[in-house]
């Protein structure tokens, strides 16, 4: 990830964000990875005020339904419930596509559509949320881990 090897997309402006800043993709972890570009992490326990602990809150709950559907997944196609054996990076890639693809298409099968648990009690025709606050920050493609973090609380 910090050699560009997994060819993430260039940042793009956040939904409902005014500002129209672009913003760039990352991945969601936990305590246990160091804070990176392309790397969100909680602030740490020992640091926490009231909008950390917020923050720290909402990536959790982002992680966890990220670890709740692959769990599911794993569940369907035992492939993914350990290291993968092929040594070719692209078939590797493959098997993963093709396992996110049969799970969506067997979801949707099912007739089981993925709500978010925030919008499961809301109506269809519910406004947007439009008084998200915009910050007194830059954040352009240098921006550091740290700047882009603290861009959320």
């Amino acid at each position: 990830m910090t050699h560009g090897g997994f060819n993430i997309p260039s940042p793009s402006s956040l939904r409902h964000d005014e500002s129209n800043t672009p913003f760039p993709y990352y991945f969601v972890g936990d305590e246990a990875f160091p804070l990176s570009r392309n790397l969100l992490r909680p602030y740490s326990s020992r640091t926490l005020d009231n909008t950390k602990r917020i923050f720290n809150y909402r990536l959790s709950r982002g992680r966890k339904s990220i670890e709740c559907v692959f769990g599911m997944a794993a569940e369907k196609f035992a492939v993914l419930n350990g290291p993968i054996r092929c040594r070719d990076p692209t078939t590797v890639n493959d098997i993963i596509k093709s396992a996110c693809i049969l799970h969506n298409f067997v979801r949707k099968r099912e007739g089981i559509e993925y709500r978010p648990h925030d919008t499961a009690q809301m109506d269809e025709t519910a406004e947007v949320p439009t008084n998200i606050r915009v910050r007194d920050m830059s954040i352009h493609e240098g921006s550091s881990a740290t700047t882009l973090r603290n861009y959320f609380f």
